[in-house]
């Protein structure tokens, strides 16, 4: 006892630390470690109690795939993407990484266009299929070990459909999937809602879907070529048009069964991978 009073008055300020320590621990083990997951990193995917225990902002990124137009047997869907990315959740070091991997490649800073470059269009034309392939492998690779989740919104146009009808079919899928996540959504704060409003019809019902509901949402414009993530939302339009493609017509194009090579091949290792992170 006496040996342990004469170091705490020899080295009071280590000591004192010690202890510091020790109670750090002791209240991090008993009240921080015993915590849901969704309270320590307010997690989308769920949890106990995500209204009470989320802490931080929530991004999504808005992307379509289609128009409001008459009907085109070549593009008989109107498809919605929202991507949802957690403030807290950094994406920095797998983004570093995919741009690296793009950098072995050639293509420093290059904005990934799913369709045209599954096709073989636009900025793609004539790149070679192996170098494509490489290309959307290493994004589908950075989709996978993300923690983004997405939400897919489904319109089929026929003949007889009117602009009209297809913003009423859009608008009620919408408001049923933003009602029966409210609780979840409105956890966050922010909420940053980022769309290049490419057409005037769906910034239009973003605006009003979301700013009717949250107080603390924020509306902002995001072009593809600045932001990964808007990127996500294009790919995944491009995946759940292939697959409504695949469902109504039972085969893809010619240039996406190049690029495939095989429809258990399209399903296996491009559709399931990223319908994990399906927002349920």
């Amino acid at each position: 006892m006496m040996r342990r009073m004469l170091l705490c008055e020899r080295y009071p300020i280590y000591f004192s630390l010690l202890l510091f320590s020790l109670q750090y621990a002791i209240i991090w083990v008993f009240f921080f470690k015993s915590r849901p997951m969704s309270w320590r990193k307010g997690s989308p995917t769920g949890g106990e109690d995500p209204a009470t225990f989320h802490m931080s902002g929530i991004e999504i990124f808005i992307d379509e795939s289609g128009d409001f137009g008459p009907f085109d047997v070549r593009c008989p869907y109107y498809i919605v993407t929202m991507v949802f990315h957690e403030s807290n959740d950094p994406l920095y070091s797998d983004i570093q990484e995919l741009e690296y991997r793009l950098s072995l490649l050639g293509l420093e800073d290059h904005c990934i266009h799913s369709s045209p470059a599954i096709r073989g269009e636009g900025a793609y034309y004539g790149v070679p299929l192996a170098l494509r392939r490489k290309i959307m492998s290493n994004f589908a690779a950075f989709v996978r070990k993300s923690n983004l989740k997405y939400k897919c919104f489904f319109v089929k146009k026929d003949v007889k459909s009117s602009q009209e009808e297809v913003l009423a079919a859009l608008r009620e899928s919408m408001d049923g999937f933003l009602n029966d996540n409210y609780d979840r959504l409105s956890s966050y704060a922010p909420i940053i809602v980022s769309y290049d409003k490419g057409q005037r019809q769906l910034s239009a019902l973003i605006a009003e879907m979301f700013e009717s509901r949250f107080a603390n949402v924020r509306l902002t414009k995001t072009l593809p070529v600045s932001s990964r993530i808007f990127q996500v939302a294009d790919f995944v339009c491009t995946l759940k048009r292939l697959v409504y493609k695949l469902e109504g017509e039972g085969t893809l194009s010619k240039s996406e069964n190049i690029f495939f090579g095989t429809k258990s091949n399209f399903l296996k290792n491009w559709v399931v991978p990223v319908r994990r992170h399906e927002w349920i």
